[in-house]
């Protein structure tokens, strides 16, 4: 069987936002698998030495344009380019403790709380409106958020990001197939040409 494709995003990260609304329909018109693995960014600009983008001069106004640009583009909705403080950990935590137990669950739950975040501007920024965003999927959903401060989802999170930077990801968006890197949301038709045609 094929192996996946790895979609190693943050949930503090508009282009991952972006990603997220592709990455699906482009893993299925590959035949791959698709493996969704949340990171915390911060931590990895730890080893990288970058900044998040809001805070990054120049570069941070250009950004905020082009993923409105970019919504517009894709027939999203678009509300904000910057979540506040605290949405990366508290969705992630929520993510890998519903992973744990179903990860297409735990995609579901990415792919709309990103589309919640970013498009519609929802502040998902405290555990306990990540749980109850997780409520919403039904359930199974809030039973396992719940756990999201276990100490296995805590550690599913960290191994994650450790295994991340271990394999070079800097940055989110970042894809891994047959062990090619493509970074960012527009390198998805290129990493579809890669598969669909062949390396080269």
């Amino acid at each position: 069987m094929p192996g996946p494709i790895t979609f190693w995003f943050d949930f503090g990260s508009p282009y991952a936002w972006l990603a997220s609304a592709q990455v699906e329909a482009v893993a299925a018109r590959c035949g791959r698998p698709l493996a969704w693995r949340a990171i915390l960014l911060g931590v990895v600009f730890r080893t990288t030495g970058m900044a998040p983008l809001p805070q990054q001069p120049l570069r941070g106004d250009y950004a905020r344009r082009d993923v409105a640009r970019l919504a517009r583009r894709l027939g999203l909705p678009f509300a904000t380019a910057a979540v506040p403080d605290g949405t990366s950990l508290a969705l992630a935590r929520v993510f890998h403790a519903l992973d744990r137990e179903s990860p297409p669950l735990a995609a579901r739950f990415a792919r709309q709380a990103l589309e919640a975040a970013f498009g519609d501007g929802e502040d998902l920024s405290t555990l306990e409106a990540a749980r109850g965003f997780a409520a919403r999927l039904g359930p199974d959903a809030a039973a396992a958020a719940e756990r999201a401060t276990a100490p296995e989802a805590r550690a599913a999170l960290r191994a994650a990001t450790e295994e991340a930077i271990r394999l070079g990801v800097f940055g989110a968006p970042f894809f891994l197939v047959d062990g090619e890197p493509f970074w960012g949301q527009d390198r998805l038709p290129l990493l579809e040409a890669w598969l669909r045609e062949g390396p080269w």
